[in-house]
């Protein structure tokens, strides 16, 4: 459980609007990187901690502004994490699910997490123009005219964006 103690109500008021607001948001920018869901709660706390201490530079009226801040918290903070676990690699093996005893199963589960985690990588070093596009579309769910309102940008545009994202990355991953 996590317990946070804020200087004044408005600020609380705040915290928990953002809280309510995009809780989704966090969460599915975090299943972005295939993590067991303790890990998840873990991250996503951190991450609420991050977010009370910079209440200061969340506009809760600019919702597109304020949705690409959290989204940009979340994944630096899972990246940064996920940085961390690689230097410890005695780690990984708690990550391998005990049930799987046949060599072949594991080996198999271990290329697509790294192939999630390329994939992962190759949206992140995106133009923030597709990656944007990317996170609304598969991350939140958000049909094209939900992101093209969103982003207040035409439907076309956000279209046309997908098609370059995902041509790009089928170029990068071909590579």
């Amino acid at each position: 459980m996590l317990i946070l103690v804020f200087d004044t109500s408005e600020d609380r008021d705040k915290f928990v609007t953002i809280y309510e607001t995009y809780r989704n948001t966090i969460y599915y920018t975090l299943c972005r990187y295939n993590l067991d869901e303790y890990t998840k709660e873990d991250l996503s706390q951190d991450i609420y901690i991050i977010l009370a201490k910079h209440l200061d530079k969340i506009d809760l009226n600019d919702h597109t502004r304020t949705m690409n801040y959290i989204i940009t918290i979340a994944r630096n903070y899972c990246s940064n994490y996920l940085r961390s676990k690689m230097r410890h690699p005695e780690d990984l093996l708690d990550e391998i699910p005990e049930t799987q005893t046949n060599l072949d199963e594991i080996l198999d589960s271990l290329i697509v997490k790294e192939q999630i985690h390329h994939l992962a990588e190759e949206i992140n070093k995106l133009e923030d123009i597709y990656k944007s596009v990317l996170e609304l579309k598969y991350i939140t769910g958000f049909s094209n005219d939900e992101i093209a309102s969103f982003l207040k940008i035409k439907k076309k545009t956000v279209e046309m964006r997908l098609y370059r994202a995902n041509q790009l990355l089928r170029k990068k991953l071909k590579e």
